[in-house]
């Protein structure tokens, strides 16, 4: 049985948690408090598996209670506000829900507690993923090959698709959602309602901006941000205190 404490200063939000986790096999709440202070002493206690915690409230916000939780206690934030996202999984949190929080989201969240073997996952993304597309070119009759790998990031215009390469684009008639369907999900994110970009491409992420290869800059839309931080969590290098 997996063992969950609640903190949030708005007694609603812990009702729905509540009933998301009672209606959850697997899972058991052993505690809940709207007041960070009393539920670090509580957590010290009881030592559950997850917290779930608010970010945004008096006394000790979410991000600074965390920093006192034993490292075994996987820390799941909840908030209202997508802003936080890249400060929450530098600090090492399980994962990220938005408010207001659904049960399919909340599902997710939990069956992430047991992903599927990393050599097994890697074994199945080689065999099932393309790594190249044809697509119309402008010579009538034509198919340009386009290796995946050479993808900057897909941009969509009406009905039409551009396909970004490094030296040139191809303008193809397909929609965003149409082309994901042929698209890796382990290398390429949609970031925005009308770009997707390839991972491997990414330089840099500054707030809510990706920088790619050719230095260009691409804004993370707020309804893509969560699903995005979430992919790239694994990959965050987090500071370790050593006593």
């Amino acid at each position: 049985m997996t063992t969950c404490y609640i903190i949030d200063d708005e007694s609603h939000a812990i009702n729905i948690l509540n009933s998301y986790i009672n209606q959850t096999p697997g899972l058991e709440l052993i505690g809940s408090n709207d007041n960070p202070v009393n539920a670090l002493q509580e957590i010290s206690a009881l030592q559950p598996d997850i917290v779930f915690t608010d970010i945004e409230m008096p006394l000790l916000s979410g991000t600074e209670v965390s920093k006192h939780f034993d490292k075994k206690i996987k820390i799941v934030f909840t908030t209202a506000h997508p802003g936080f996202a890249l400060e929450a999984f530098e600090l090492g949190s399980y994962d990220y829900l938005l408010k207001p929080i659904k049960y399919q989201r909340f599902l997710q969240c939990i069956q992430r507690l047991k992903p599927p073997d990393a050599e097994q996952k890697q074994n199945v993304d080689n065999a099932e993923s393309p790594k190249h597309i044809y697509v119309q070119s402008g010579t009538k009759g034509q198919m340009a090959r386009i290796m995946l790998e050479d993808i900057l990031y897909i941009e969509s215009l009406n009905n039409y698709i551009i396909i970004h390469m490094p030296d040139n684009k191809h303008i193809v008639y397909l929609t965003l959602k149409e082309i994901l369907l042929t698209l890796p999900e382990s290398t390429f994110s949609r970031i925005h309602k009308s770009i997707i970009i390839n991972d491997n491409k990414i330089r840099f992420i500054e707030g809510n901006q990706v920088i790619i290869q050719d230095k260009l800059k691409l804004t993370i839309g707020n309804s893509y941000r969560e699903y995005f931080f979430n992919k790239i969590a694994k990959s965050i290098l987090k500071r370790r205190i050593i006593n």
